[in-house]
């Protein structure tokens, strides 16, 4: 994922502002070392559109690189490769603009003077940021009570312990005490001093408590709010794993959180401004792929009998249902044996013209039409077939809330986890789903669009 989880979100941010505050200095440190360079500057401002360019630039060839991905542990090693690997690609970029408008070359003493400063100062920033962000920047979470859903956040919190989590334990309030229940190993730390649940205070290590019963007690209820007030967070199970996870535990869910937890948020004129981005987008994206569009309708209709296009009813806003139109990527007769069915990892079905569309996701570009109609949006929930969203919803708690939004042709669960054929990989689905449907916004939308283009670009999670 490229960004973080809200809860990570302003590590995030403090790696987007270092790497430009790096590429920044670069240029203005290449521009004196190199006593004006082949280009013309003749005032700060335009060496200002120059660092901005080059800003735009390197930034987006490392967001390219991964480097904005903190969701798995990175070692230094891979930090250097993926730091030189975005700027020697950066050169290759530069040169190539030169190639096709020579009046944008900027000088070969001022490209290598930028290209060595500023890998240095950014793989200098990374391994400062690496070290204390992601392994000295200890986050201690307690969880308080004990219910089924413990071992989901131990094992989130395990998964996340290279972004500084470090489960302490369980406390169990008893008489106005705090029994603390340690696990083995290394995680016996200061929280074990703890004789009283107001005791899990940061001092003690403890920076965060996750309430996993509800609290009725007036004992606990005071306790509680002793800890906030001596700077512990306190986070109810599912506010936390959202924050932890990027996605919604959909298994553990209460009906009563649903309604009162902060999100869910649709007024009228953030519908409003969605559709207006949704038609815009549509519109600019079937101006520039309309070539695609008609070699492969040419390369469809020469491979295999049958229409080019394929249409197919879909689950949409409010349970409506309509038909949705793609590039035909199966064979004509695909499904007359066994209905509607989800598609498999190197389907027999799927031509070969259809497995090249499929993996640039070529095959969905009809799509606009749906997108225009208003059928669908850019960014949402992928639309399932009824038959399958009837059974799904008797398996699968909240199911149905994946409807109160238009679906879309990309969306936060494509973008975090691959194609999904099980009812189990469609729960997982739903975690996603159901996240983006609480934290909806133009921002959220703009990085879901950033990272389909590296899905597309890499093919990942296409079947």
């Amino acid at each position: 994922m490229m960004f973080a989880p809200r809860g990570l979100g302003n590590r995030w941010a403090m790696l987007i502002g270092g790497d430009l505050v790096c590429v920044v200095a670069a240029v203005y440190a290449a521009i004196a070392l190199t006593d004006r360079p082949g280009f013309a500057i003749a005032d700060t401002y335009g060496a200002g559109q120059v660092a901005a360019t080059m800003a735009a630039l390197h930034l987006g060839l490392i967001y390219y690189q991964d480097l904005y991905t903190i969701d798995r542990p990175r070692t230094d090693a891979w930090i250097a490769a993926a730091t030189i690997s975005a700027t020697v690609k950066l050169a290759l970029v530069l040169g190539a603009i030169v190639m096709i408008v020579p009046a944008l070359a900027v000088g070969r003493i001022f490209l290598g003077a930028y290209l060595t400063i500023a890998g240095a100062m950014l793989i200098g920033w990374r391994f400062a940021a690496n070290s204390i962000f992601f392994t000295r920047f200890n986050i201690g979470v307690m969880a308080l009570g004990f219910s089924e859903s413990a071992p989901a956040l131990i094992e989130e919190i395990g998964r996340c312990g290279h972004l500084g989590y470090r489960f302490l334990g369980i406390a169990t309030f008893a008489g106005g005490g705090a029994e603390i229940a340690m696990p083995a190993g290394p995680a016996r730390i200061a929280a074990a001093r703890a004789a009283r649940i107001a005791d899990l205070s940061p001092r003690n290590g403890v920076n965060a408590i996750v309430v996993l019963d509800g609290v009725t007690e007036p004992a606990a209820v005071r306790a509680i709010v002793q800890c906030r007030v001596h700077g512990t967070a306190v986070f109810d199970f599912e506010s936390f794993y959202e924050r932890v996870a990027g996605k919604l535990p959909v298994q553990f869910i209460r009906d009563s959180w649903l309604v009162f937890a902060p999100g869910f948020t649709g007024t009228q004129w953030r519908r409003t401004l969605k559709r207006v981005i949704d038609i815009a987008v549509a519109a600019a994206i079937a101006a520039v792929a309309w070539p695609i569009a008609i070699v492969t309708a040419l390369a469809i209709k020469l491979e295999s009998p049958g229409p080019v296009f394929y249409s197919q009813e879909r689950v949409g806003l409010d349970g409506a249902v309509f038909r949705v139109l793609k590039f035909r990527s199966m064979r004509a007769d695909a499904e007359r044996a066994t209905g509607a069915v989800w598609a498999q990892s190197n389907d027999p079905r799927v031509t070969r013209v259809g497995r090249i569309i499929r993996r640039a996701r070529i095959d969905e570009l009809p799509q606009l039409y749906n997108v225009i109609r208003g059928d669908m949006s850019i960014v949402g929930p992928r639309p399932e077939r009824p038959e399958i969203v009837a059974r799904l919803e008797t398996e699968i708690p909240h199911y149905q809330y994946r409807h109160l939004v238009r679906p879309g042709l990309t969306g936060w669960a494509q973008v975090c986890f691959p194609y999904g054929a099980t009812v189990e990989e469609a729960r997982e689905k739903l975690c996603y789903d159901l996240y983006y449907i609480k934290n909806w916004s133009i921002l959220f939308d703009l990085q879901i669009i950033l990272q389909t283009t590296k899905v597309v670009i890499f093919g990942r999670g296409s079947r």
